[in-house]
């Protein structure tokens, strides 16, 4: 008998302040406007600091930006990809680098499927789910 998974939380604003995290891993597709995902809401929920590091080309072709944790942001430092240049193993090798602890991420903002993430992290992350409109 196999069991259902477990419901995740919303990648919003409310899913994240019911599930704080550190680090908060967060996908971006540079050359796209607007924003997607989660990383859409955290940027309008701090006033765009994401939209403006992609205008100006500061979010690196290969490895994550970190960012230091906002005040306003229910979640420790962040860390900003581009989508496709990272696999779930290298999400989860960033995070031990970092020597984090609870991570959050939304699999499908990143192009990956809850499952490979979970596997990846030994089901030590709070996957959110993305919205649907």
């Amino acid at each position: 008998m196999t069991t259902a998974p477990a419901p995740r939380p919303p990648a919003n604003l409310a899913g994240l302040r019911a599930h704080p995290c550190d680090p908060l891993l967060l996908a971006v597709r540079v050359g796209a406007r607007p924003l997607a995902g989660l990383a859409a809401w955290v940027d309008w929920r701090l006033g765009g600091p994401i939209s403006r590091l992609v205008r100006a080309g500061r979010v690196p072709t290969e490895g994550p930006l970190l960012l230091p944790p906002w005040r306003l942001l229910p979640a420790g430092r962040v860390l900003i990809w581009r989508v496709g240049a990272a696999t779930a193993a290298d999400l989860a090798r960033a995070v031990r680098e970092l020597g984090a602890g609870a991570p959050g991420l939304c699999p499908e903002d990143f192009g990956l499927t809850a499952a490979e993430v979970a596997r990846a992290f030994d089901g030590g992350a709070t996957l959110f789910a993305p919205e649907v409109p």
